[in-house]
């Protein structure tokens, strides 16, 4: 473990706290450290993995002297990112989470964002959403302006990627950080109180490559995250003097989608945006799940003659 610091602070903290994750966190650390901009502190922090991802991480520590990593015992995410943030000494703290993929130039872009712009606080940007093998499932386009980003945030919808986020570290400090009471929803809490004091944006391009699949936290804790979120929605709103309704926006238990559910439609969208190959595999692996479920032979027909996918889409559902 490498605890040595430079003897000025860097202009970046990167905040990757990881949980299980020896698959992936090996990736997600390589394409930390080969980013252009190269004047950032890493700092990981182990939250009680117990099937090595730590060794994984040690290695990077090890090899690496802007590398410093941190163990203890599972705490979960907000506490993690809020000790993180303690240790951090970087003007501009990078978030990465231990699945996702940071494209080369994801640092450089956004720190030259947010030294153009210092009434902005926050800058994320669009992702490429990957499934677990990594090949890509489509584009997801965030709003890049304030307004209309802070206008989903309060609608429910979410209006920023956290994994694509870099932040003011004095305006998180400000805002009293990561709260622990919104569990899953704990980052649209503080994307909130920090539009009340700066200015919110997403770069137009892909910097960050997100992994999507069934065991991602925001789908295996889906009530816990809905319940969350509309209690913050409805503090957010008061706090701007606005009137909410509540669970307005958020799914009824009976209608939270199953694993199969979610991949049909990530699948979809690969057919959509032409990802033809990652389209068939997961078209094969469902109608393998459920052979007699026409839904998915339509998806896998649809992926080997895209061109019957405009006529195949209405009837997909």
């Amino acid at each position: 473990m490498n605890e040595s610091k430079s003897p000025s602070p860097p202009k970046i903290s990167v905040l990757l706290p990881v949980f299980n994750a020896k698959k992936t966190v090996g990736e997600t650390i390589d394409s930390i450290l080969g980013q252009t901009e190269t004047n950032f502190e890493f700092l990981i922090l182990d939250d009680g993995s117990n099937d090595g991802s730590y060794d994984v991480a040690l290695q990077a520590a090890q090899n690496d002297r802007r590398v410093q990593l941190i163990r203890q015992s599972n705490a979960g995410m907000a506490v993690s990112l809020n000790r993180l943030i303690d240790q951090s000494r970087g003007r501009y703290l990078a978030r990465m989470d231990a699945d996702d993929i940071a494209e080369p130039t994801r640092f450089a872009k956004q720190v030259a964002y947010l030294d153009a712009h210092p009434d902005c606080v926050l800058v994320g940007s669009a992702v490429l959403n990957i499934d677990g093998e990594g090949d890509p499932y489509g584009v997801t386009i965030m709003p890049t302006d304030h307004d209309a980003i802070e206008a989903r945030l309060l609608s429910g919808a979410g209006g920023i990627m956290h994994p694509s986020t870099m932040l003011r570290r004095e305006a998180v400090i400000q805002t009293g950080g990561f709260a622990l009471n919104y569990p899953v929803a704990e980052d649209q809490d503080l994307w909130l109180r920090l539009a009340r004091i700066g200015r919110l944006a997403n770069l137009p391009e892909p910097l960050t490559r997100y992994r999507v699949h069934p065991h991602n936290m925001s789908f295996v804790r889906q009530t816990d995250g809905a319940d969350a979120l509309d209690r913050l929605l409805a503090k957010a709103h008061v706090d701007r003097g606005l009137p909410y309704t509540p669970s307005a926006n958020q799914p009824a238990a009976e209608t939270v989608c199953s694993a199969w559910d979610r991949e049909r439609t990530w699948a979809w969208t690969a057919v959509q945006e032409g990802y033809l190959f990652t389209a068939r595999k997961h078209a094969r692996r469902l109608t393998r799940q459920q052979p007699l479920d026409t839904r998915a032979w339509k998806l896998l027909a649809a992926s080997h003659f895209p061109r019957l996918f405009a006529l195949l889409r209405s009837q997909s559902s």
